[in-house]
C-alpha cells in the first residue's frame, strides 16, 4: 500500500500570552502516531508531515481542541482546512476502494458473462453489402 504523505500547516492561537506555546504544541504532535515531522516555522504557525492513511488534518485538529489550543479562525485559515478535511476524505475512502481495480474488474465480469460471437440478426447476404 502505498503512503500519502501531506504536509500541512497549522495556525495557533494565544502564543502571544504564552511564549513556549508553539513548542509544547509541536512536542504533543511528535508523540502522535502518523505525524512524520513537526517544524516551527513563526511563533503560533506548525508545518506538520504526516500519512494520511494512519492520521488526517480534522483528527490532528480535534486533538488539539481537546487538550485546549484554539486554532486560528480568520477565513482564510477555515477555508483551507475545510478544503484539507474534505480533500483527504476522498483520498481516505479511495483507498479503501481502489476504483481502478473495481472497474476493470466489472468490464472484466461483464466481458465474461456476455454472449460472443456474431451479434448481426440480418442475413448473410445483406451483413455482405455493408
Amino acid at each position: 500500500m502505498v503512503e500519502k504523505l501531506k504536509k500541512r500547516s497549522i495556525w495557533i492561537e494565544g502564543h502571544d500570552e504564552d511564549p513556549e506555546l508553539t513548542e509544547f504544541t509541536a512536542a504533543l504532535l511528535r508523540d502522535v502516531r502518523g505525524v512524520l515531522k513537526v517544524r516551527i516555522n513563526a511563533p503560533g504557525h506548525l508545518v506538520v508531515s504526516y500519512n494520511v492513511r494512519r492520521i488526517t488534518l480534522q483528527t490532528i485538529e480535534a486533538l488539539l481542541g481537546e487538550f485546549g489550543y484554539r486554532m486560528r479562525t480568520s477565513l482564510v485559515c477555515r477555508l483551507m482546512r475545510t478544503l484539507c478535511y474534505y480533500v483527504e476524505d476522498i483520498e481516505c475512502t479511495e483507498c479503501r476502494l481502489d476504483q481502478a481495480n473495481c472497474t476493470r474488474e466489472a468490464f472484466i465480469a461483464r466481458y465474461m458473462t456476455k454472449e460472443h460471437g456474431c451479434r448481426d440478426n440480418r442475413p448473410e447476404y445483406l451483413r455482405r453489402y455493408l
